[in-house]
């Protein structure tokens, strides 16, 4: 089975390199994907998850905590005892940002809440900062001396939209890069009429989808590391965390999408057809991901399904580790979900080509 397997790596690699359009695509697309939304990103925030720390119990103080639950900008998920309880629940994702008022805090002259933030989530982090300095303005006018907000970064980062965004467009390079040569692999093998000389071969299903997956995603793999490389020397994006879980996370995610291309491209009968579908695929992942759009900002409906979305959780493992330098205790569940999605992805792409092709030779 190997030397099978090895035949059709070296064949696909071939193909694709005489494939000078899809070659430039490969070498280029990352560099100007990186670029475009490097430069230009925006984007509208509602409900953000916040805690709050009130040790005050004044009047003062549930006024603003009035003024926080009466804006769709806000939504408060927990009371915390403490300032530390506080910091944690933004660590571990739970809320985005949390709002500590002291004791003492209506009786002072100088009247301070210190404001904490998920610096890593650039849009999230400038409306948290944006609408509390809004509502602290208007309260200020009821109460001589004013309110002050000092501001806190938990993962104190650059506070930069690149650092934010960088994650979120690695993970839709590779999506868009890895369907683009699985969702055609084996529709061009069908349209140039080869495929039935190949299953004329002792070559298996199991054979050719494996030596596809392996071909491509070693060209992937170098699409990768073009797009880390180019985030870091280019826009100067730090990883924080561990490399090696990163490149571990994008793995995962990068084998799970060639077996949703593959499963595309064995049910499609032009490349044409493999390259709608998978594109169609692609788009609605961008949109339901949390990439233009945060999820907590999203309706219901909407939101429901992006928890089927993969590059969900790929967007949301690869920012905790690049951004917030969390490690695998963090991003466990994202892992546990992209390896589910390679093994169904792979398994599947096997069982459609099988079915397409009357089961071809004995696995």
């Amino acid at each position: 089975m190997l030397e099978r397997v090895s035949g059709v790596f070296v064949k696909e690699i071939k193909v694709i390199f005489r494939e000078k359009r899809l070659l430039a695509i490969l070498i280029l697309q990352p560099v100007i994907l990186v670029s475009l939304f490097g430069y230009a990103f925006s984007g509208e925030v509602k409900n953000i998850k916040v805690a709050v720390v009130d040790e005050d119990s004044s009047d003062l103080s549930e006024m603003l905590i009035s003024s926080l639950h009466s804006t769709d900008t806000f939504s408060i998920s927990y009371f915390t005892a403490t300032r530390s309880e506080l910091m944690e629940l933004i660590r571990l994702g739970k809320v985005h940002a949390g709002i500590y008022i002291p004791k003492g805090f209506q009786e002072n002259t100088n009247k301070a809440i210190e404001v904490y933030v998920d610096e890593s989530n650039y849009n999230v982090a400038a409306t948290a900062i944006s609408k509390i300095n809004a509502m602290t303005a208007s309260l200020s006018k009821k109460f001589f001396g004013g309110l002050e907000v000092e501001q806190r970064f938990v993962f104190t980062t650059k506070s930069r939209m690149i650092d934010f965004i960088a994650p979120a467009i690695i993970g839709v390079v590779i999506q868009m890069l890895t369907l683009i040569l699985s969702s055609s692999s084996i529709s061009r093998e069908r349209e140039e009429g080869t495929l039935e000389l190949i299953f004329s071969t002792p070559l298996s299903s199991s054979d050719l989808i494996i030596g596809k997956f392996l071909a491509i995603t070693a060209l992937i793999t170098v699409d990768v590391f073009i797009v880390v490389a180019l985030a870091h020397y280019a826009f100067d994006v730090e990883v924080r965390g561990s490399l090696p879980l990163l490149l571990f996370t994008q793995f995962l995610f990068l084998t799970g999408t060639i077996g949703v291309g593959l499963i595309i491209s064995a049910l499609s009968q032009t490349q044409l057809q493999g390259i709608q579908a998978s594109m169609i695929f692609g788009l609605v992942s961008i949109f339901l991901s949390g990439f233009f759009y945060p999820l907590e900002s999203m309706p219901e409906g909407a939101k429901t399904i992006s928890y089927f979305v993969p590059l969900t959780y790929a967007n949301i493992a690869f920012r905790e580790v690049m951004v917030k330098g969390n490690g695998v205790e963090v991003i466990f569940p994202q892992i546990v979900v992209l390896s589910v999605y390679t093994l169904m992805s792979v398994a599947g792409a096997i069982l459609a080509l099988k079915k397409v092709m009357g089961g071809g030779s004995s696995v």
